[in-house]
C-alpha cells in the first residue's frame, strides 16, 4: 500500500518545484541537539505513563516545542524553515491520498471475516467521540500533544540534518524509524505489550515514510498537521 501510495504521490506531483529551505548552518551540532531532544522527549514520555516523577501534562509538548524553536533562533532560521506555508493544491491532493487510503483499509477490515483482523484499540478514536465538542477537544489534544511537537522535531528539524550525512532516501528513513521509536515508551509501559511486539513496532514506518516525504516536497506544516490528525490514526501507529 505504501509503494501504491509514493508510486501515485510522484505522480501527483510531478515536475513541480521542491520548495527551498535555507542550506543547514551546523549540521553536526544541530543533529545532535534534536537527537538529544528526542532521547529526553522520550524519557519524558516513560516517566508520564509510568508516573515515577510527578510531572505536568503540559511538559512534554512544551519541551519539545521549545527546543524546536530555540535551535531556530540560536542558529538564526528564517519562519518558512519551519514549514510556515501553504502546499500547493498539488499537495492537498497528496493528502487527499493517504486520506482515502485510511478510508479504504478501514473498510476492508470491516468486511474480513470475524477474528481474522485484530483490533488496534490505540488507533480507534471512536470511543472517544461522544458529540461535536468532544470532536474538537480531540482534534485540539492530538494536534498539541502528538501533530505539532513530533511533526517539528522529526520531519521539519531532523530529518533535513540527517540528510546532510546520509542520501535522502535514508534520511526519510531513519527518522521514520526514530517517530516508530519514540512511541516506545507508549507501547510497552501504557499498553503493556510484551517487549516483542513493541520491538516490532517499529518496523511500522509507513507514517514516518509519508509525513517526510511529504516534507521534502511540500515544505508545509499545516499540511504535516492534518496528515497526523487525518490518517496517522488508521495507517500505522
Amino acid at each position: 500500500i505504501l509503494l501504491a501510495w509514493l508510486w501515485v504521490v510522484r505522480k501527483i506531483m510531478g515536475d513541480e518545484p521542491i520548495p527551498e529551505i535555507e542550506p543547514i548552518h551546523r549540521p553536526r551540532i544541530e543533529l545532535i541537539w534534536a537527537i538529544l531532544t528526542l532521547a529526553i522527549a522520550m524519557m519524558l514520555a516513560a516517566n508520564s505513563y509510568a508516573g515515577w516523577i510527578e510531572q505536568p501534562s503540559w511538559i512534554l509538548p512544551v519541551f519539545m516545542v521549545a527546543s524546536v524553536l530555540l535551535l531556530f533562533i540560536v542558529f538564526r532560521y528564517p519562519c518558512r524553515d519551519l514549514g510556515l506555508s501553504w502546499p500547493t493544491r498539488r499537495g492537498w491532493l497528496s493528502l487527499l491520498v493517504v486520506i482515502l487510503v485510511n478510508i479504504a483499509a478501514a473498510a476492508l477490515f470491516q468486511i474480513l471475516p470475524a477474528g481474522e483482523a485484530e483490533p488496534i484499540p490505540q488507533a480507534d478514536l471512536s470511543n472517544q467521540i461522544s458529540g461535536v465538542w468532544s470532536v474538537l477537544l480531540l482534534i485540539f489534544g492530538l494536534l498539541w500533544r502528538a501533530a505539532l511537537p513530533e511533526e517539528l522535531l522529526l520531519r521539519i528539524t531532523l530529518q533535513p540534518r540527517l540528510a546532510q550525512f546520509v542520501p535522502l532516501g535514508w534520511a526519510i528513513l531513519v527518522q521514520s524509524l526514530l517517530f516508530s521509536a519514540g512511541h516506545l515508551p507508549q507501547q510497552l509501559i501504557y499498553y503493556q505489550e510484551p517487549i516483542l511486539i513493541a520491538a516490532a513496532d517499529l518496523l511500522i514506518v509507513n507514517n514516518g515514510i509519508i509525513g517526510g516525504y511529504l516534507w521534502w516536497r511540500t515544505r508545509s506544516l499545516p499540511l504535516l498537521l492534518l496528515l497526523h490528525l487525518f490518517a496517522y490514526a488508521r495507517f500505522g501507529i
